[in-house]
């Protein structure tokens, strides 16, 4: 997991994975995280509005962040692989 509570971001069209529930051009922040059956449960809050989405996996929920941050995640298994090997 790479994005915790208190995250930030903002909407735009141009992110890979835009989701109508969203307003355009309007500030999320992340609010809570919690585990369903079907996956892992994010909730979004803006000013006036509140947006829950379940992701596969936290891994999901972190490209769906990472895209409207515009941002590029680690190479986490990378890194585990390069610090483990003996």
């Amino acid at each position: 997991m790479h994005y915790i509570i208190g995250t930030a971001f903002v909407v735009n069209r141009h992110a890979n994975n835009w989701d109508s529930k969203f307003k355009l051009n309007t500030s999320y922040s992340l609010i809570n995280i919690s585990n369903v059956k079907e996956g892992v449960k994010y909730l979004f809050a803006s000013r006036n509005d509140r947006v829950e989405m379940v992701f596969e996996s936290c891994r999901q929920a972190d490209g769906f962040i990472a895209s409207h941050k515009r941002e590029q995640l680690p190479n986490y298994e990378s890194i585990y692989q390069r610090n483990t090997a003996l």
